[in-house]
């Protein structure tokens, strides 16, 4: 009889069961404070779901191996980090930790009204205002008004749709509608208000291709360092590492993710 080793550690057991426990309270409406520790920081998160709690809190800093080196090698304290698509503000919390020991600055850039308030509220638990601005815009190719269409109301969720409830290619049913505000990052950084990205990270769920229209005046400037995306290659063929690349960033680490034809793919200036 084959017995699986892994349900004989008894640490196995406690997570298993520490899971559960968390899953059931927020079920039933309780939220949880959760840290996590990784390299030399401690980051908290105010969870309301499941999805916050295991796979923003959790998994974050494991997942995406690609993302982790790109903000443990690349990243400096006096950089400024714009995180486009930030959600719950993972990577905008980690970079912040970083450049709280110097003179730079994370831009967290969340649309969906589900993942902008706990966003601001991790900034806050973590005392990174000084160091985390979050933003309740979306960027594109231009300036325009539109809907943002959500697939679920559950904070921590992602997978929405920008203009129509299509994301990544495939339309799904939406549970929500809201007023979004896009503009371009080249629009954005125009104002004297806001500091130029030394690194800009891209997860918009398939709409990154409009993103990179929208950032030419950004590549052509050379402290833009680097640029961390996720690219669905359905969708881009090639077009948005092509574009990218054209404009003196190389192309350097690439991620699959498992099942998807996704990939988080970093691409740093020559």
């Amino acid at each position: 009889m084959f017995v699986n080793t892994k349900y004989l550690n008894p640490i196995a057991y406690y997570r298993k069961l520490k899971h559960t426990v968390a899953k059931l309270a927020m079920a039933i409406g309780i939220s949880l404070v959760v840290t996590t520790n990784v390299d030399k920081f401690r980051i908290v998160f105010w969870a309301t779901s499941y999805k916050e709690y295991m796979l923003r809190a959790k998994l974050s800093y494991k997942r995406e191996k690609v993302t982790m080196h790109w903000l443990r090698v690349l990243v400096d304290p006096n950089d400024v980090v714009y995180d486009i698509g930030a959600n719950v503000g993972a990577y905008s919390l980690y970079a912040g930790n970083i450049v709280s020991g110097g003179n730079g600055q994370v831009l967290a850039f969340e649309p969906a009204f589900t993942n902008f308030f706990p966003l601001g509220r991790n900034i806050e638990l973590n005392s990174l205002n000084q160091f985390v601005i979050p933003y309740s815009i979306a960027f594109g190719a231009s300036t325009y008004a539109t809907s943002m269409f959500l697939r679920s109301t559950e904070r921590g969720e992602a997978m929405h749709g920008m203009t129509r409830p299509v994301s990544e290619g495939n339309i799904f049913k939406p549970a929500f509608k809201q007023g979004a505000f896009v503009t371009s990052v080249d629009e954005f950084i125009a104002s004297s208000e806001v500091r130029f990205p030394n690194h800009i990270k891209i997860d918009v769920d398939g709409s990154e291709s409009a993103v990179i229209a929208g950032m030419h005046s950004v590549m052509s400037d050379d402290r833009l360092k680097t640029i961390m995306v996720e690219i669905d290659d359905d969708l881009s063929q090639g077009e948005i590492e092509r574009t990218i690349k054209s404009y003196g960033l190389e192309e350097v680490m690439i991620e699959q993710w498992k099942g998807k034809n996704t990939f988080n793919k970093l691409f740093v200036r020559k």
